[in-house]
């Protein structure tokens, strides 16, 4: 039996961790070890001046922009869970400190047992750019799990969910942030909306449900009656974005299913429930996930033999293309798992459905030329399930039910 002087301790400990948060970190980890060391081909390079001697040897090289800024990425997420799962024991700095000790020392690792991987190199500006991908990520994880926010910024930090997938669509969507005051750029980007000024209607259909999926995260941040005024706001923020980044470009498709989502929404959002909303949104959202792995559904007599390695067409070609394509594919399966749970499934069930949807039509895909036919992307939605299940709280998965 504990005594009264026990009790204070014992729930000081209880909460210096989170555990859902050190679920998500290890997670993070698991994806960082198999990307790092695949294809787990190890052997010992001849005439070699050992893995340490030729890390440092890399320390100036110069490394290209895409694949540095995808390396930032790569070890972004590690960044914020790891902090969010020490948020509240010890101070801020020290904190950050931690994490920030741990993604560098589990980089360096990584690319020091890299040296005995055929057909990986050894790169020092990796080192670099994943550190400073953990140092963000900590601090961002520091700023949504911190008691010192203004209260408003702290009620919209406490829904885990939503925030991470509405990053995770500003992040691809937006590629390479990097905005320019060039006229020309500007009007480039804007020739698509008057040259092409009719949108296909698959075009017109995916922008919608994509939007209707956004404006129903914006709503779940901030709150029922706060929703119907960001939505809009974010709207014309993204789609200004766009103009002034360099490479990016607006489509009269993506500026139609915008208006289309927000003159559904908003009639939506003060008459039917938010159970009903989530499970049309789910429905819509879900047709668009399909039609875009099936699409231009010219399918082949014959299929090609299906990919049972994870993440395999990851690990080949750009780290830039790849890491974008990760965080789409991210949000694209994140938000269908929680849009189904909004709709009243369990989260497990939800998870499940989403990979069984996931794994079915990639097996499809074997049939479809150009296409990459494997098991990635069921086993993504596993993992992603597992990551909202772990990180959700209470108050985000109150709606189910609720009129």
């Amino acid at each position: 039996m504990s005594t009264p002087a026990d009790r204070p301790s014992a729930s000081r400990g209880a909460h210096r961790f989170n555990k859902g948060f050190l679920i998500a970190a290890a997670i993070i980890v698991a994806v960082i070890l198999y990307g790092s060391l695949y294809p787990f081909t190890f052997y010992q390079p001849e005439g070699g001046v050992g893995p340490l001697r030729n890390l440092v040897r890399s320390w100036a090289e110069t490394p290209g922009r895409g694949d540095f800024v995808a390396n930032i990425f790569f070890y972004l997420p590690l960044g914020v869970f790891g902090s969010l799962a020490f948020a509240g024991s010890g101070r801020t700095f020290r904190r950050i400190l931690l994490v920030a000790f741990a993604g560098g020392l589990l980089s360096t690792t990584m690319e020091l047992a890299q040296y005995y991987i055929a057909g990986r190199v050894s790169a020092a500006d990796d080192v670099y750019a994943n550190l400073i991908g953990t140092v963000l990520g900590a601090i961002v994880g520091n700023f949504a799990g911190g008691d010192f926010l203004w209260l408003q910024f702290r009620d919209i930090a406490a829904n885990r969910v939503p925030c991470l997938l509405l990053g995770l669509w500003l992040i691809y969507r937006l590629y390479p942030y990097v905005p320019t005051i060039d006229l020309h750029k500007y009007w480039d980007a804007l020739k698509p909306v008057f040259f092409h000024p009719r949108p296909t209607g698959y075009d017109l259909f995916r922008y919608t449900a994509i939007w209707l999926t956004v404006g129903s995260l914006i709503e779940a941040t901030g709150g029922r009656r706060r929703g119907w005024l960001p939505f809009p706001l974010f709207i014309a923020t993204v789609l200004a974005a766009k103009v002034v980044i360099i490479g990016k470009t607006l489509s009269a498709a993506e500026i139609d299913g915008a208006a289309i989502a927000l003159a559904v929404w908003l009639p939506l959002a003060i008459s039917v429930s938010a159970r009903i909303r989530a499970a049309a949104t789910a429905l819509l959202f879900l047709a668009n996930v399909v039609a875009e792995r099936l699409e231009p559904f010219q399918f082949g007599a014959y299929g090609r033999a299906f990919g049972w390695i994870p993440f395999r067409s990851f690990l080949y070609g750009s780290v830039e293309v790849n890491i974008t394509s990760f965080l789409e594919k991210a949000f694209l399966y994140g938000s269908l798992i929680w849009l189904l749970d909004r709709s009243g499934l369990r989260s497990g069930v939800s998870t499940i459905l989403v990979a069984i949807l996931l794994f079915a039509t990639s097996w499809t895909e074997i049939y479809l030329p150009g296409r990459s036919a494997e098991i990635t992307d069921a086993l993504m939605a596993l993992l992603i399930g597992a990551i909202i299940a772990a990180i959700e709280t209470p108050t985000e998965g109150s709606c189910k039910g609720t009129p």
